[in-house]
C-alpha cells in the first residue's frame, strides 16, 4: 500500500535520567525516525517516521518508568504514489536534544519544520 508517516508529540513530567535520555536517541536512530526531545521538567518528544516504527517507539517509550508520560498529538500523512518517506519528512534524521532551559529554541525548532 502507500507509504505512511506517523507522527507523534509526547509529554511527560519530566526527561532527567540518562538511560532514559540515551533510549529516546537511540531508539529514534534504530528505527529511522526523526525527533526533537525537551530534556527537564516537562519533557517533550516530537518523532515522526514510518508508521509503523513509531508506534514501535511509542510502545517502547511507555514501558520505561515515568512518573507520567502521555501522546499528546498524532498525525499520519499518506504519501503519494511515488514517494520515499524521505520525500515526505520534515523532521531530520536522528535525535536532537534541547536542554532544561530550551523550550523556546524546541518551538522554534519543530515551527521551523512546519508543525504546530
Amino acid at each position: 500500500g502507500p507509504l505512511r508517516l506517523g507522527r507523534r508529540a509526547m509529554f511527560s513530567h519530566h526527561i532527567i535520567a540518562s538511560s532514559k535520555r540515551q533510549a529516546i536517541s537511540q531508539w529514534c536512530q534504530e528505527l529511522r525516525l526523526g525527533g526533537l526531545a525537551k530534556i527537564g521538567w516537562p519533557g517533550l518528544i516530537i518523532v515522526e517516521g514510518d508508521e509503523e516504527n513509531v508506534r514501535a517507539y511509542v510502545d517502547a517509550l511507555s514501558r520505561l518508568r515515568w512518573k507520567h508520560f502521555v501522546v499528546r498529538g498524532e498525525e499520519i500523512v499518506e504519501g503519494q504514489l511515488g514517494q520515499s518517506l524521505d520525500d515526505v519528512r520534515v523532521l531530520p534524521l536522528g535525535c536532537e536534544e534541547f536542554n532544561t532551559d530550551g523550550m523556546s529554541d524546541f518551538a522554534a525548532r519543530y515551527r521551523q519544520c512546519g508543525l504546530e
